[in-house]
């Protein structure tokens, strides 16, 4: 698989598998969200500096996409494991950066109806914890 297939993933697919690593070297996948805005790839972590896969990607582990349904992750993240993943790289997005309210705007389209979860993504918090999805050196 290639990036641009990664993008597609993370534009079109409601709830993406994040793979991280533990300290131990073993992998694990997490449901999250994920935003496109002008075709960048961009997530946030909900649950701000706080959630462990959002600390697993700042410790500079590696980090990966499942391709495809990530909603297996929330059922089963051993089978989410199972599945092809696409290696990517991560770059901070500052929360003043423009960038930050074309993804509000996009968090309230794709998840429209989830409103508490938004609200929840929309917090100084959560915004804090954006970061860009690149593709891997």
């Amino acid at each position: 698989m290639n990036f641009d297939n990664l993008l597609r993933v993370l534009d079109e697919t409601a709830v993406v598998a994040v793979v991280t690593t533990k300290a131990n070297g073993q992998s694990i996948a997490t449901p999250i969200w994920s935003m496109v805005v002008d075709g960048v790839p961009y997530v946030r972590s909900v649950l701000g500096a706080s959630a462990w896969w959002y600390r697993h990607v700042q410790s500079g582990r590696p980090v990966a996409f499942v391709l495809g349904d990530g909603s297996i992750a929330e059922r089963d993240r051993s089978a989410a494991l199972e599945l092809p993943r696409e290696q990517v790289s991560t770059i901070y997005v500052p929360v003043d950066d423009d960038v930050q309210a074309k993804i509000d705007d996009e968090l309230r389209r794709k998840y429209d109806g989830e409103t508490a979860s938004v609200n929840a993504m929309l917090t100084d918090d959560a915004r804090s914890c954006t970061l860009r999805i690149v593709e891997a050196p």
